[in-house]
C-alpha cells in the first residue's frame, strides 16, 4: 500500500515538472534561436586565427573568401578597396610579398549578427624589424557564418 501511495503522487509531480520547466527556462528571457555569446566569441576567434594562418601561408584565395560581397577594406596607406572581387584581386597581387603576421585582439563587441573586433596587427618583413598597426574589423554573420564586412588599419607611430 505504501508503494502505491508514493507512485500516485510521483506521476503528477513528474508531469508538473515536465510542463513547467521548459516554461521556466523560456521565462528567463533567452530566445530559443539565440546563439550563446561564448559560441560567437569562439567562432570569431576561429575566423581570426584562420585569417592569420591563411595570410602567413600566402593563401590569398582563402583570405579573400572571408570577406562579404560588399566588403570595404582600408589599408594602412589609406587606400580603399570596395567589393569582394576587388579585394580578392588586390590580395592576390600582394600575397607573394606578404610578411609573417601576428594578430592580437584587444576588444570584441557583439551586437546580434554584427561584431566589432579591435586589436593590433604586427608584421615582420624579411629584412627585419616589425611594423605595427591597429585594426578595426566589422564582421557580419549570415547563414554561411561570420565574414568581414569592413576593415581598417592604421599604422602605430614609431
Amino acid at each position: 500500500m505504501l508503494r502505491h501511495h508514493w507512485f500516485r503522487h510521483a506521476v503528477p509531480l513528474a508531469f508538473a515538472l515536465g510542463v513547467s520547466l521548459p516554461a521556466f527556462a523560456a521565462g528567463q528571457g533567452i530566445p530559443a534561436n539565440a546563439i550563446p555569446l561564448a559560441t560567437t566569441l569562439g567562432d570569431l576567434t576561429k575566423l581570426r586565427t584562420a585569417y592569420v594562418d591563411a595570410f602567413n601561408a600566402k593563401d590569398a584565395k582563402a583570405v579573400s573568401a572571408m570577406y562579404t560581397a560588399d566588403a570595404v577594406a582600408i589599408d594602412v596607406d589609406g587606400s580603399m578597396t570596395v567589393g569582394a572581387e576587388a579585394i580578392a584581386k588586390r590580395l592576390g597581387a600582394a600575397a607573394p610579398n606578404w610578411p609573417h603576421a601576428v594578430v592580437s585582439s584587444t576588444s570584441v563587441k557583439v551586437y546580434g549578427a554584427t561584431a566589432i573586433d579591435v586589436g593590433t596587427w604586427t608584421v615582420h618583413p624579411k629584412d627585419g624589424g616589425e611594423i605595427v598597426s591597429h585594426y578595426l574589423v566589422v564582421l557580419r554573420r549570415s547563414m554561411n557564418g561570420w565574414r568581414i564586412s569592413s576593415s581598417a588599419a592604421v599604422p602605430v607611430p614609431k
